[in-house]
């Protein structure tokens, strides 16, 4: 199979010509159609991981996938040859990604994709639509509660935002200037411009009595406890960084939480019947063939939205 890999940590990857995948217990492989990539994938071929996580050279990064099952595992019983699928592969070794023609996946970090969503928009979505789903439950918001963005117009703020609004929320989403209309379609009541001055003080002059809630993709830890300040007695932070002092927010009446993305099926399925019932939209896609997948890697983090290389 054809896959971008690289064969030394810190070097640009390149395609290579590698063996297909086997699929171990509990496992399914897909003839991958489309993957995307998230900050996390940078780390592993920067190798900022290699003394944490097991690898393998030629290391294949991403983790994102949506495609069709060619191949089962032993003990695998929810999915047959031909469905078509969505999710991560849920392998712990570094290296055995989705940048390639073929993967293997657990059958517990995929789900089945629904017509009515796309390749592309479906492999946009497992590990920053998870994330952010986690984030508006752990948010909790009740309806009319006020919730702040933080990173609205980003893979996850993107998704948060209609989440948190689906869910009932007043959502204000914090982006750039370039970004505030995008962020308005998106769901979000207001759009603060974080470029313009300072987001705390443009939060506190619209909302003298405080929100219910911050989710934040973006911040440092001390840049969140700023924002902080904002958010009343009772509500909550949570943080996509690590970045939330839970015990400091909780001397305060605020719940903290740190969100460790956990990707599951019934997550998964919970998003595609949203977005096939056309309340949940994908961010904005720019898409790379495999060949250019390097390219991708060099616009990572920079490019807003989500980045997906279609194989």
């Amino acid at each position: 199979m054809r896959a971008f890999a690289v064969d030394e940590f810190g070097q640009p990857g390149s395609i290579h010509d590698l063996p297909d995948p086997k699929p171990g217990d509990g496992e399914v492989r897909v003839r991958v159609a489309a993957a995307s990539l998230n900050p996390f994938d940078n780390f592993v071929i920067q190798g900022y991981l290699k003394d944490r996580m097991e690898h393998r050279f030629p290391v294949i990064p991403a983790g994102d996938l949506a495609g069709t099952i060619d191949a089962l595992g032993p003990n695998v019983q929810q999915f047959k040859v031909g469905d078509h699928v969505f999710g991560v592969t849920g392998r712990m070794v570094l290296g055995e990604g989705t940048l390639a023609e073929r993967t293997a996946a657990s059958t517990g970090t995929i789900a089945k994709r629904p017509q009515a969503l796309g390749d592309v928009d479906a492999a946009a979505m497992p590990l920053a639509g998870v994330s952010a789903l986690m984030s508006v439950e752990a948010a909790a918001p009740k309806p009319n509660d006020v919730v702040v963005v933080i990173g609205a117009s980003g893979g996850i703020g993107s998704y948060a935002v209609q989440l948190a609004a689906i869910a009932g929320a007043r959502v204000i989403g914090v982006t750039s200037s370039a970004n505030q209309e995008y962020v308005k379609s998106l769901g979000a009541h207001e759009v603060i411009d974080r470029t313009a001055g300072d987001v705390l003080d443009a939060l506190k002059s619209k909302h003298p009595d405080g929100v219910a809630s911050i989710i934040d993709t973006a911040s440092d830890a001390p840049s969140l406890a700023r924002l902080s300040e904002v958010v009343r007695s009772g509500g909550t932070i949570t943080s996509m960084k690590g970045s939330a002092a839970v015990e400091e927010l909780a001397k305060r009446g605020i719940t903290g939480v740190n969100i460790a993305t956990q990707v599951t099926t019934a997550r998964l399925a919970h998003l595609a019947d949203l977005a096939a019932g056309g309340k949940l939209k994908a961010p904005r896609i720019r898409t790379f063939p495999l060949e250019q997948a390097g390219d991708a890697f060099k616009v990572l983090g920079s490019s807003g939205g989500k980045l997906v290389v279609k194989v």
